[in-house]
């Protein structure tokens, strides 16, 4: 089974790695949009899956449901919290075909604190639409299956940059950096580091001296994270965080859902 594959069509060209089926690299319309950690990005999620939840969850590593609690490990010890679930860290299958990449995770719910078996498959296609990305989950056991997913692209930053529109609101953190109440956003400056949630009432766009990219989310909600005055800044489409402003998405036993975002480029 291959590592990584790279597709390359009349659009531009990508390259997927099994591990955390995580896109490594993105070119559309001449442009490199992703920043290259060579033999890094494993260490910063780079390009992946975060699967049954992203980022970290308002208990740090607690998630409830159905009146159940299911304890998370913490792999975050700075923050005292559980981190963008476990996909992050597995080897899915990666197979090509004529639209694009599939990567296949087929998890049989050993884990105790998430004992959800499912199979996750991800999408990926670059098309006259843009880079598409689609994920599908399938419950394979007897009982609902709680998520949310997200994914985790580093875009370059080039030349004079700026990230819009505003957002209209952001989730409070507290001293774990643990996610908390929802408050109006007040400012702030993307040169500076930041690492947050921010509600978008439009698609949040990169612009720069070259081009404007547009990335399309599934919910309100994007993560925000770039180290300050790196040359390169996570925009993260999420569904939710694990979060009572945004309850667990559900897939019926035999059933699938579908969760879609997408990168454009003007």
């Amino acid at each position: 089974m291959a590592d990584t594959l790279r597709m390359e069509n009349e659009y531009g060209a990508f390259t997927v790695r099994s591990k955390g089926a995580s896109l490594l690299a993105l070119k559309m319309k001449g442009h490199e949009l992703l920043h290259d950690f060579k033999d890094n990005a494993g260490d910063w999620a780079a390009g992946a899956v975060l699967f049954p939840f992203p980022v970290r969850m308002a208990s740090g590593t607690i998630m409830e449901h159905n009146g159940k609690e299911f304890h998370w490990p913490i792999n975050d010890e700075k923050h005292h919290a559980a981190l963008h679930g476990f996909t992050v860290n597995q080897t899915f299958d990666i197979t090509s075909n004529p639209e694009g990449i599939c990567c296949r995770y087929m998890y049989d719910g050993h884990y105790e604190f998430y004992p959800f078996p499912c199979v996750l498959e991800i999408h990926y296609t670059l098309n006259a639409e843009g880079f598409l990305f689609k994920a599908i989950v399938r419950n394979r056991g007897t009982e609902p299956l709680p998520f949310h997913i997200g994914w985790h692209p580093y875009f370059k930053l080039v030349g004079n940059w700026e990230l819009n529109p505003e957002p209209s609101a952001r989730l409070a953190k507290n001293i774990f950096s643990h996610p908390g109440e929802k408050i109006p956003y007040a400012g702030h400056q993307w040169v500076d580091e930041v690492d947050g949630a921010f509600f978008y009432s439009n698609n949040p766009r990169i612009r720069n001296d070259e081009y404007t990219l547009e990335i399309k989310t599934p919910a309100p909600l994007v993560q925000v994270f770039r180290p300050a005055n790196a040359p390169f800044m996570a925009v993260e489409p999420i569904t939710g965080l694990g979060h009572s402003d945004f309850p667990w998405l559900e897939v019926a036993p035999g059933q699938c859902r579908e969760i879609r975002s997408a990168i454009t480029l003007e």
